[in-house]
This record gives C-alpha cells, sequence and structure tokens, in this order.
C-alpha cells in the first residue's frame, strides 16, 4: 500500500518481468525522484534532499513489508516504530 501511495502507480501498471516492488527497488535510493509522485515534491524545493531521504526511507519500509517469505517480513509493530522514528527525522530541523 505504502508503495502505492508514494509512487501513484498501482501492480497493474506494469507489464513482462518487472512489477512495482522491483521498480522501486531499482530505484533507491539514488533515483527515488523518478519513482515517487511528483506531485509529493518539486526540484525548487528548499528542503528537497531532506524529504527525498524520508520518502527513501519510507519505500524502505514499504520494501520490508512485501517480502516474499512471511517470516522474513517486519512485524507491523516494527513497522510503526520505524514510521514514526521517519516521521521525526521530517520534523527535525
Amino acid at each position: 500500500m505504502l508503495l502505492e501511495t508514494f509512487t501513484r502507480r498501482k501492480p497493474s501498471d506494469f507489464e513482462g518481468d518487472l512489477n512495482l516492488k522491483q521498480w522501486v527497488s531499482y530505484s533507491l535510493p539514488e533515483a527515488v525522484m523518478d519513482v515517487i509522485d511528483a506531485n509529493l515534491v518539486t526540484p525548487m524545493d528548499n528542503r528537497l534532499q531532506k524529504k527525498l531521504d524520508v520518502v527513501s526511507s519510507i519505500m524502505k519500509v514499504a520494501l520490508d513489508c512485501c517480502t516474499e517469505s512471511p517470516a522474513r517480513r517486519t512485524n507491523m509493530k516494527d513497522v510503526v516504530g520505524m514510521l514514526q522514528k521517519i516521521k521525526i527525522q521530517l520534523l527535525a530541523r
């Protein structure tokens, strides 16, 4: 759900062997700007790098939630904690 929200793409938008998870994974962290919804950040944003770092962190959490093996997926309690830390990072000056 996080991947769809932050990329504004659906899993059905991809064909062949490429899927949403792979597309995001291949783009992190260097090309996060290429995969996120263009409405979230603008190149002229004075806090652009900080926002890109935060979005990249959120995407990494999302990818952890999509791990093939259910036993290897991050549990939701830990996900909430990770997202709270990311929120603090965003709000810090």
